[in-house]
């Protein structure tokens, strides 16, 4: 199933890539977002705050330049009871809109649990979770970038 979600923040282009490889790299200067639990980056995702979450690990991987800007491949899979919750891997996509403005967009995929089933409660209800559980972990996102602003 596709998920695809974007938003913009009011930050140079560089600076949203120089914030997304430090959380790769260091995995704490986006501390509200994800957190470090081993050598392993968390986050908590879903669709109605923290009371409705799900521990994800989160996988983030080098930038690689796009014509259509800077895509970090993404993946999150659930931490304990993996088989009843979906697994996404996706692109984030960060872009320039201007002097101050980028884009950030995530398109992925995941695949609804508990096969047949699954994707038939996935078409019904599930979906909207998912796409909610998305927009929630990219406006956190973005809140992060834009609180977290680097001193130069």
């Amino acid at each position: 199933m596709f998920v695809h979600y974007e938003t913009e923040v009011s930050l140079p282009m560089a600076e949203v890539e120089r914030e997304l490889d430090a959380l790769r790299s260091h995995l704490v200067s986006l501390a509200p977002l994800a957190y470090l639990d081993g050598e392993e980056l968390r986050a908590k995702v879903g669709p109605g705050g923290p009371n409705l979450a799900k521990q994800v690990r989160l996988e983030i991987w080098p930038s690689q330049i796009h014509r259509s800007g800077l895509i970090y491949p993404i993946r999150w899979s659930a931490v304990g009871a993996e088989s009843l919750f979906p697994h996404l891997t996706a692109d984030l996509i960060v872009s320039h809109l201007g002097l101050d403005r980028t884009k950030i967009v995530i398109d992925g995929t995941y695949q609804p649990p508990l096969g047949h089933l699954g994707r038939i409660v996935d078409r019904v209800l599930l979906r909207r979770v998912a796409e909610a559980t998305v927009k929630g972990w990219m406006d956190t996102l973005a809140d992060s970038l834009s609180n977290s602003r680097l001193v130069t």
